[in-house]
């Protein structure tokens, strides 16, 4: 299956790329991709998700324009997005 990921603010610095198809499995999950993403950009790894990535990382992930888990499963043709949290008041 393909998925296109998008990358925003510094991500897109980082990777040098504004959005990617991306190939996976069938059965894949958003961890499996970030596993894909943090082989193809080395950089996002140490800058993004360190050693390990668990619900502390330093990432939203939307899949179609929501919110998406590390667990969640992923399908053909999804729109994933991966940019900073922000914050502000």
């Amino acid at each position: 299956m393909k998925v296109k990921v998008r990358y925003f603010a510094r991500f897109r610095e980082i990777s040098g790329v504004n959005e990617e198809i991306i190939e996976l499995s069938e059965g894949s999950k958003v961890s499996d991709l970030i596993e894909h993403i943090k082989n193809l950009h080395p950089e996002l790894k140490k800058e993004v998700f360190g050693e390990d990535y668990d619900d502390e990382a330093d990432v939203n992930v939307s899949r179609n324009g929501r919110y998406a888990s590390f667990d969640e499963m992923l399908e053909d043709g999804d729109v994933i997005a991966l940019f900073p949290p922000t914050s502000g008041g």
